[in-house]
Formats: C-alpha cells, structure tokens, sequence
C-alpha cells in the first residue's frame, strides 16, 4: 500500500475514534517517532505532486517607476550565479484596482488582492467547527507571505541560486504593503529623470496602443494623430514645434512620477532603513561597473570583476536591442538607451507644465528642475 493510501485510512480511522488525536500526540512527542511521521507525510507529499520548492538566503524586490530601468536592472541582476529575479510576478497591490491613467481599462490584479478579495476564503476562514476563525487578517498576511514564498522557491529551485527577487511595477506605489509581509526583505529602488520616463512612456504607449494587432492602450484620437505625424517624418514634427504629448496626458505622467517616486523614497527609507537602496538610472548607464558593485555588495553577492562584467554583458543596450546604444527604434520596447533625450523632445509649454506639476520632486530627486 502507498503511503497516500495509509494517510487517507488514517483520515478515515480519526473520524471513528475519538482517541486518535491523543495518540498522534504521544507520538509526536517522541523525537525520533515525529522525524519519521513528518519524513513520511513528506515523501507522500512529493508522490502526489506538491511541490516544496527550494530554499533562498536573500529576497529582494525591484521599485521604479514604469520606464525606469527596472527590466534592464532585472536582466542584469538575474545573469549572476547566485541570482534569480523572474519577470513581473505582480505579487502585491491590495487596493491596486486600476491604474491611475485610464489607457489600460482593465482590472490590474495581483495575488495579494486575490487572496483579500477572496469572499470564500473568508467565509471558509470563519466555518464555526474549524476553530481558527478568531483572527483573519494574520492568518491572511500569513497566507500571502507562504504563497509568495511557494512561487519564490519554485524559481529557486529551478535554478540553483541562493538569492532570489522579483520587479513588479507596482512595487514602486506598495512599498508599506511588501514591509507588512517581507519586513527581512532588501528593496533597490531605481529612479530616473521624470521627463524621460514621460517620453519613453509616450512611446511605449503608442508602440502598444488597442488600435493595433495586440494593443491594449487606449489613446485619445489626438493622441494616435500625435503618433502618426511623429513616426511619419520625426525631425520634421520635432522642427515645427509640435509636442508629442497633449496636456492632460503630461500632467497625468508628471503627477504618477512624483507620487509614486516620492512615496517610494518615503516608504523606503522610513520602513526598510538599511535594507533600502536607492539608485539613478543615469548613474546605471554613466558608471555601470561602480553602481552594480554597490547593488551585489548591498544583496551580499559575489562582486568579483568576472562576474560584474558577465552581468553587464547580459544586459547590454546592444545585447537585447541588436542596435548601437543611441539609435532610435520606436518600435523596440528598447528604444534608445539614453539619459535626458527629453532635452531633444520636450517644447517650452511642457517644460512648463511638467515643472509646475512635478518641479519640487525633481530638485529633491537630484535632477535639474525648471
């Protein structure tokens, strides 16, 4: 008989006898008798296919603003032996419903309100005869650090390392939200000037816009007007003056920028203290080598000058574009590669409007406000 037969009989047998439950615990209390009964549990566990995932040292988690950085930081990171960062697990956002700029109509999920937002959890959670039923949000924060800990370890096991991570856009907004359930976990909060994530943005917008096969961005007719002329003949549109941005859609860019980065700093530093690192986009592309040195050193890896350069490679510009780092290619979700090409783009009204909205964060970011 297989061991998942006996712990169904077993079941069976419990709900005959009143005495069982007295018996597992003198069991139980037998050292060697109890390192038997949990290696055979175990072994029927791994049998009926429960994964039990593997074990990781370090856990991290990627913050930054969308167009920030984040992926190339992700590619980087995960190209080290003792590294792996998966692509976007979306593990956290609570009341993260909707993005504030309605291009994406749908629902923006993650597991965290899954799991909260579950009425059968919570109703199965308050059944009078299981007896757990006193303290629901602990037993919820518990949940959700398990499952995340489960699909953590499946990448740690499927690769070997020891120190494991994940970049999610929402990170950046959820920062008190990840500290409720990882307050061990370290964070590396990339930042870059705010008015080229707005260009970058606008691009990649416009790249994955719903009137095209696959695009899930909904974009004012003005906007898709704006895209056309630009992609048409760029030199001339940038020439005659012409913004590629309408205003509402800059100052909607400009606001998320400063809310999102200035409560990520804020969170940060208030919640993580010294397992919170903060770096520049444009430092990452200026000194590459320095600022990796100080993100492997900050999560206790191996810094050795092979091993920085082999990361380095992995994530190059001309590496995952096939371009020379420069060149223009709108329709790559690797665009250009390069610091302060809002200079090139940006028309004195949006210099304008996006310093009134987002100038006081820019200047405490480090970066040159109007």
């Amino acid at each position: 008989m297989d061991a998942g037969r006996i712990i169904e009989r077993l079941r069976d047998y419990r709900a005959q006898n009143e005495r069982f439950d007295r018996l597992v615990r003198a069991v139980m209390a037998n050292e060697r008798a109890a390192r038997a009964v949990r290696a055979a549990v175990a072994a029927a566990a791994r049998g009926r296919g429960v994964a039990t995932g593997g074990r990781y040292d370090t856990v991290f988690f990627i913050a930054g603003e969308m167009r920030s950085g984040t992926s190339w930081l992700r590619r980087t990171l995960s190209a080290h032996p003792e590294i792996a960062c998966g692509h976007e697990g979306s593990f956290f956002g609570r009341d993260y419903e909707r993005e504030e700029i309605p291009v994406y109509p749908a629902p923006v999920s993650s597991l965290t309100r899954a799991l909260a937002g579950s009425e059968e959890l919570r109703v199965w959670h308050s059944l009078p005869w299981n007896r757990w039923g006193d303290d629901y949000e602990a037993d919820l924060r518990n949940l959700v650090r398990l499952s995340v800990d489960y699909f953590l370890s499946k990448e740690v096991a499927r690769t070997g390392k020891r120190i494991v991570g994940d970049k999610s856009p929402q990170h950046t907004e959820n920062l008190d939200e990840i500290h409720e359930y990882y307050p061990d976990a370290r964070v590396i909060h990339i930042v870059r000037d705010g008015r080229d994530v707005a260009v970058s943005a606008m691009h990649h917008w416009w790249r994955e816009a719903s009137d095209r096969p696959g695009g899930i961005f909904r974009l004012t007719p003005e906007e898709l007007e704006i895209r056309d002329a630009y992609l048409a003949d760029r030199e001339g549109f940038l020439k005659s003056g012409r913004s590629i941005f309408t205003e509402e859609r800059l100052r909607q860019l400009a606001r998320r920028w400063s809310h999102r980065v200035g409560k990520a700093r804020r969170d940060g530093t208030a919640l993580f203290g010294g397992r919170y690192l903060e770096i520049r986009y444009e430092d990452l592309l200026r000194d590459t080598p320095a600022t990796l040195f100080r993100v492997l050193e900050f999560l206790g890896a191996r810094r050795g000058e092979a091993v920085v350069e082999r990361c380095i490679r992995a994530g190059s510009f001309e590496r995952v574009s096939s371009r020379r780092q420069g060149e223009e290619d709108a329709g790559s979700f690797f665009r250009k590669g390069v610091a302060g090409d809002w200079k090139n783009v940006f028309t004195e009204r949006d210099r304008r409007v996006y310093g009134e909205v987002a100038g006081e964060r820019l200047a405490e970011m480090g970066y040159e406000a109007p």
